[in-house]
């Protein structure tokens, strides 16, 4: 396997970062929490026992214990676990590697994943991880975001992005949408010992005020995405944020501000 080692040093020290959480929650969770709804409905959680995987701010976590669920929450920040144990006091809230979980085999029903899967470095090894503490007769279930050539908020980015930054100056990582695609989910869940039962694109969006938001999002929410564009020259970065900019405000106007669509890929897996 790739190293991507560097990589994952930048997401630990990444979710550290108090100013990092708190732009991620203003401004991912109003769109990730709208899909959190959609794994809850789909998860039937009522009496299971199910394990968050990347649980974040646990948003998810307290829909799933409301529900009736029995859930334990794990992530690799205590920074941002903090903020899931004000959100989800009735959860069992653990602080943990994804590729090495510290739960017996079988132990869970179902294990979801909201939007975590791309802040792993071996995603293999974790889907390994989730085949190994499933039941017999359990399920898995993630959200993932389209790729940029299905999604107007990632191919604007990304367009830009790749218009004109020095990608030499970016850790190598791992494929940020290998899960978007059925085939790439497919083959990925195959080598873990997992079955794709179901691949859905549904829609999100981003609710935003003025058209330089969407730049400021990747600026400031993100770890891959704003060292990258962080590490640019000025004029370069000048460039990528105009480009960005122009392309909400000409395309995603709506009512006096701007929509932006987001899509979003929800895999379901079985043994």
């Amino acid at each position: 396997m790739q190293d991507f080692g560097e990589f994952a040093a930048r997401e630990r020290d990444g979710w550290a970062n108090e100013g990092l959480v708190s732009a991620y929650v203003d401004k991912f969770v109003p769109v990730t929490d709208s899909i959190a709804r959609v794994l809850v409905e789909r998860s039937s959680p009522r009496d299971k026992s199910i394990l968050d995987l990347c649980c974040g701010q646990g948003t998810l976590t307290a829909m799933l214990c409301d529900a009736g669920a029995k859930v334990t929450g794990l992530d690799f920040s205590n920074e941002i676990l903090a903020r899931a144990a004000l959100n989800a006091p009735e959860a069992d809230l653990r602080q943990g590697d994804a590729g090495s979980l510290p739960f017996d085999d079988g132990a869970f029903d179902q294990v979801v994943c909201n939007f975590g899967m791309m802040h792993l470095p071996d995603q293999q090894k974790a889907l390994s991880e989730v085949q190994r503490v499933l039941r017999p007769d359990g399920r898995f279930l993630m959200a993932t975001w389209a790729a940029p050539d299905v999604s107007p908020a990632f191919g604007t980015v990304f367009g830009a992005i790749r218009g004109n930054a020095d990608f030499s100056k970016a850790p190598a990582q791992p494929d940020l949408f290998i899960f978007a695609k059925p085939e790439g989910a497919r083959e990925m869940m195959k080598v873990s010992g997992l079955r794709v039962v179901s691949h859905e694109i549904v829609p999100a969006f981003w609710e935003l005020s003025e058209p330089g938001e969407l730049f400021e999002i990747f600026l400031t929410a993100t770890v891959a995405a704003s060292q990258l564009i962080k590490g640019q020259e000025p004029e370069v970065i000048g460039a990528i944020q105009e480009q960005i900019t122009d392309n909400v405000r000409e395309n995603f106007g709506d009512e006096g501000g701007f929509r932006v669509p987001v899509p979003v890929a929800i895999v379901e897996a079985a043994l």
